[in-house]
């Protein structure tokens, strides 16, 4: 799989927020791969689901400690994103990260309390 977000011959300025950019679209896919919603990768990280939405909008230059938290995510899920020097990046996906068991995807449901 290959995304590619290109910077071609953009200000300082530009280039930072292609770079907050393609970090959020490193974050959404990761996500989509482990098959996690916001809160669950927020709750793995220690992070709210807000927080998570504002990340992967690129709303927010993410922390030194999220970046590090995320990376290790990826790391023990054996997801590799290369940067291409063109701009964008490459990602690795290993089909260990894409076998989950059945309902993996879903969410559990919640129990409503119905009053009559």
């Amino acid at each position: 799989m290959v995304a590619h977000l290109t910077s071609g011959s953009h200000g300082l300025g530009e280039l930072v927020q292609l770079d907050r950019h393609a970090f959020a679209a490193k974050i959404r896919l990761s996500r989509a791969v482990l098959g996690w919603s916001q809160s669950e990768l927020g709750r793995r990280i220690g992070l709210t689901q807000r927080a998570i939405h504002k990340l992967e909008q690129g709303e927010t230059q993410p922390r030194r400690s999220t970046v590090r938290a995320l990376e290790e995510i990826w790391y023990d899920h054996d997801i590799k994103f290369e940067n291409l020097a063109a701009g964008g990046f490459r990602v690795s996906v290993p089909p260990s990260a894409l076998d989950r068991p059945e309902g993996a995807l879903r969410r559990p449901r919640r129990r409503r309390n119905i009053h009559n």
